[in-house]
């Protein structure tokens, strides 16, 4: 199991570099069925972004509210 909250700050830049290469990352060391747990602002659209990478039907929404989400990808 892997838990993050990826920064979406370079300095006064909104960018989601960081966190796209922390999901490819974890993708990679996840073993089959392993979790990837993210929270973060709802804004950023992560759960488009994990949906690409793992497989839309392996990204679920945990909670979220009117600002953040916590999303878990499991990887096939």
């Amino acid at each position: 199991m892997i838990v993050c909250n990826p920064p979406f700050h370079q300095q006064q830049t909104i960018t989601d570099h960081i966190a796209w290469q922390m999901f490819c990352d974890s993708k990679h060391v996840l073993k089959k069925d392993g979790k990837l747990w993210v929270i973060g602002n709802r804004h950023l659209g992560y759960d488009v972004k994990l949906a690409r990478l793992f497989g839309k039907s392996h990204v679920r929404v945990i909670a979220n509210n009117s600002k953040f989400v916590i999303l878990q990808a499991i990887k096939s």
